[in-house]
């Protein structure tokens, strides 16, 4: 009798825990608005082409593969 009680006594503890700490977290981030941002850098890569034959179906995939094993 006591595991049927304890068990969701506790997930449900566990799950308002959980929600509690998230939302005191959210409304220290809104209150924390003054503190210096990180800055990060920014990196640009260059631009990739990348060409191919679209194969119709799996029979000719599988028969492109066959006569490059060859």
């Amino acid at each position: 009798m006591f595991d049927r009680l304890f068990a969701p006594l506790l997930t449900f503890s566990v799950l308002i825990a959980a929600t509690l700490s998230i939302a005191i977290a959210m409304v220290e981030e809104g209150r924390g608005s003054t503190t210096q941002q990180a800055s990060a850098d920014v990196i640009t890569m260059p631009a990739v082409t990348i060409t191919g034959k679209r194969v119709q179906s799996v029979a000719e995939a599988t028969q492109v593969l066959r006569t490059t094993m060859e």
